[in-house]
């Protein structure tokens, strides 16, 4: 769930590209920002990551080998 802290809402947002820099670049900006953030770099990895760090929102890159965006977008809406 969302929390607030001084006002702002904090948000736990998983990003996944598999462009490395890219996302850790995103996610410390959101960092940055005030947000719990997790990057990872691969369509199975942020199925991995999602089940424990129950993310708020996921950022995800369409064009990734192996699982694209779209496919993982799928799959992270099945889990509970």
């Amino acid at each position: 769930d969302a929390y607030h802290d001084g006002g702002s809402t904090r948000r736990r947002v998983l990003v996944v590209d598999d462009n490395t820099d890219a996302a850790d670049s995103l996610a410390l900006l959101l960092q940055v920002e005030g947000h719990d953030t997790r990057a990872v770099y691969s369509g199975e990895a942020a199925l991995i990551a999602a089940a424990d760090f129950r993310p708020d929102v996921a950022m995800l890159d369409i064009g990734m080998p192996r699982m694209n965006g779209y496919e993982l977008a799928k799959a992270l809406r099945a889990q509970p």
